[in-house]
């Protein structure tokens, strides 16, 4: 029984040092967290510029929104619908 008992132990031993992170990976998690507390700290500048960065598309659809909400002001919605209609499909 104890060599059973040894080899189990052995066994969860080892899954439990797997489980473990590496230190290539500990320096990776170290390196995202000091990255994050980096951007908390940024301006609202650098922020913007962050999101513009990552997500281009978002300034994209802003730029669209406020184009779109502009021409409707300003000629109103039936010229709206009639430059959709000929130029939206």
């Amino acid at each position: 029984m104890d060599k059973k008992d040894s080899l189990l132990k052995k066994a969860f031993d080892a899954l439990e040092n797997n489980l473990l992170p590496t230190e290539s990976q500990k320096e990776i998690m170290l390196n995202r967290i000091m990255l994050e507390c980096e951007n908390e700290n940024a301006s609202c500048i650098e922020k913007l510029k962050q999101i513009v960065i990552v997500y281009p598309w978002r300034l994209a659809f802003a730029a669209s929104a406020v184009q779109a909400v502009a021409f409707t002001l300003i000629f109103g919605t039936q010229y709206t619908n009639l430059f959709i209609g000929v130029f939206g499909g």
